[in-house]
């Protein structure tokens, strides 16, 4: 079902479809959602649990042809599609995705939060999205980019593999179908490593100005919690998984802010296993930073520098 609602209404200067459609089928296996492995017992999901739900941003009377996968962050404890519609309306704005100057339409799925949930409840939320994308909006994958935030880079890496094992499992036989890949995924200060924190994750919280010492008191805790052990924390970190068969990335980060050396452990792991990355890397910023670029200078760089390559791919 597809409400379409005035702009206006929500800050925006395009139309905005309330998205509420239960699907009838998932392809992808993703963590304990398992549907096509066969070495796993499948499991019976909800109707909820099969609802995508979100805010799709349209610009014109028509929509577009190329589409922008926003995954929101807030380290899995909070964020929601509605709050990021400004944000990413200036993103497909500024993306055209032709020399006609088409602008980009926007797709912002819902997905659930800790500690309700669990990590691989938000995986599976944002992978069902992205084949409702596909199957009934009709949207072809080299025509869909996945941009994260934060959190949110994480979950494009987690679905990307998702969608990479599949297709593994496809060309060995042991499933009927999988989803293909989209052009590409860019991450914006990508929080990948849900181990215990060390090196920039402790050292920065001293000066970063949106994960400070009572975000990460408040924040990481969650992460034990919910994973478990250390070896559950290695399994769900997407910096420390399989990277084969993964589309181009592009990377946007901060030197001097909290995820770095994590967000360029996963450049060279990415590069290692085959994948084209591009990376920019901005100084003395905070996490998160190119969301103040209507702000800072540095902000509206990277801003611009993301942009870029989603034009380029």
């Amino acid at each position: 079902t597809d409400i379409m609602n005035n702009g206006n209404y929500h800050g925006v200067r395009g139309h905005v479809h309330e998205i509420y459609h239960e699907m009838t089928n998932m392809i992808t296996s993703t963590g304990t959602k398992t549907f096509n492995d066969p070495m796993v017992p499948k499991l019976k999901l909800t109707r909820s649990e099969m609802t995508v739900t979100g805010l799709y941003l349209q610009h014109s009377s028509r929509p577009s042809e190329k589409v922008i996968f926003w995954i929101y962050g807030g380290a899995f404890l909070a964020g929601d599609s509605r709050g990021n519609l400004g944000i990413a309306e200036k993103m497909g704005m500024l993306c055209g995705a032709d020399r006609d100057g088409e602008m980009r339409d926007i797709f912002i799925p819902d997905y659930r939060l800790v500690p309700e949930y669990h990590l691989d409840d938000a995986v599976h939320d944002v992978t069902l999205a992205y084949e409702y994308l596909i199957y009934e909006r009709g949207i072809l994958p080299e025509n869909v980019t996945l941009l994260g935030i934060s959190s949110g880079g994480g979950l494009v890496v987690l679905v990307l593999q998702a969608l990479a094992k599949s297709r593994r499992a496809y060309e060995d036989g042991k499933i009927g179908s999988y989803v293909p890949m989209p052009a590409g995924g860019v991450l914006m200060c990508p929080f990948v490593d849900y181990t215990e924190p060390k090196g920039s994750m402790r050292e920065y919280i001293k000066h970063d100005l949106i994960v400070n010492q009572a975000v990460y008191e408040e924040g990481i805790p969650y992460l034990e919690k919910v994973l478990g052990c250390h070896e559950n924390r290695v399994r769900a970190s997407p910096c420390y998984c399989d990277f084969y068969g993964l589309p181009p990335l592009c990377i946007c980060v901060s030197q001097h802010e909290i995820v770095y050396d994590q967000t360029m452990l996963l450049a060279k792991r990415a590069e290692d296993h085959g994948v084209d990355v591009t990376v920019g890397v901005w100084k003395y910023m905070c996490h998160v930073f190119p969301m103040l670029c209507a702000f800072i200078p540095e902000g509206r760089a990277s801003f611009k520098f993301m942009c870029d390559w989603i034009k380029d791919h």
